[in-house]
């Protein structure tokens, strides 16, 4: 009788997965939060989702309509149990929690909120690609102008907890915010058009690179290889780390989320 009752929960439970599954359209992002649960910005869908360990589920869904919320979802972080999530279509950061939007206030400074970060203590640090500006917004939504650089494009931190810049060619470190110091990371850069970068707890840099189709590993000394390259990475864009430590890859043009451990092995999510 046990044995009946289990079988009829897990097929249960297979079809509810299957009728709440959703197809995967343009992940251009993926992050994880301190639970372990693995999200994804879908572009074309104007949603966030999460992975249920199935399959994918909507978290928030847009109207999809011109300056509405998440209709140019780019970035995404979670933050104190939400997400925030960067819009350069609307020219806004939401704060989405329990599949709530929310526009976050920022007195109309951005034109085209791109990469975004959230610092220990907050604070939202987030980068504009055509001011060429990155800004921190803190816990009392006012805004700070910091440095600019050229085509910023995501936004991390070094072991030491200073800010990193992505850019259009390089990794650039901050070591002075407010005086618009910054130092190159790579001396010679391979890079054709990266898209997201991240410190690894192996104490190591990894970018993603659509042009190229491949996920740079870059040491802290600015030493790079090829970690990941070639099929079946079509326009690897979005990157994120899981709790064991594998790299995940939002590839939007394979419709796909990634999966590669750190001795090399990629698979896919829901396959």
């Amino acid at each position: 009788m046990l044995k009946k009752i289990l079988l009829v929960i897990a097929f249960v439970t297979l079809i509810q997965a299957m009728v709440t599954s959703e197809e995967l359209k343009y992940p251009v992002d993926v992050a994880v939060d301190s639970m372990g649960t693995i999200f994804v910005a879908d572009h074309e869908a104007h949603s966030l989702l999460k992975w249920n360990g199935l399959t994918f589920e909507t978290v928030a869904q847009g109207q999809g309509l011109p300056r509405t919320p998440l209709y140019g979802i780019r970035h995404i972080a979670p933050r104190n149990g939400s997400i925030i999530a960067s819009d350069p279509a609307t020219m806004k950061l939401y704060n989405i929690t329990d599949g709530k939007i929310e526009t976050i206030p920022d007195d109309n400074r951005f034109v085209t909120p791109w990469g975004i970060a959230v610092e220990p203590s907050g604070n939202i640090l987030a980068v504009d690609r055509v001011t060429r500006s990155l800004r921190r917004l803190n816990n009392n939504n006012q805004v700070e102008d910091l440095s600019q650089v050229r085509a910023p494009r995501a936004i991390l931190f070094d072991p030491n907890g200073h800010i990193v810049l992505l850019t259009d060619s390089n990794l650039m470190r901050v070591s002075d915010e407010r005086k618009n110091k910054l130092q190159p990371i790579i001396s010679s850069p391979p890079f054709q058009f990266p898209h997201d970068a991240l410190l690894h707890p192996d104490g190591n840099y990894y970018v993603t690179d659509g042009y190229a189709k491949t996920v740079w590993k870059v040491t802290v000394n600015g030493k790079v290889t090829a970690f990941f390259q070639g099929n079946p990475l079509i326009s690897p864009q979005g990157l994120a780390v899981d709790k064991a430590g594998n790299l995940l890859v939002a590839d939007a043009h394979a419709k796909a989320i990634f999966q590669i451990t750190p001795k090399g092995k990629l698979t896919r999510l829901g396959q």
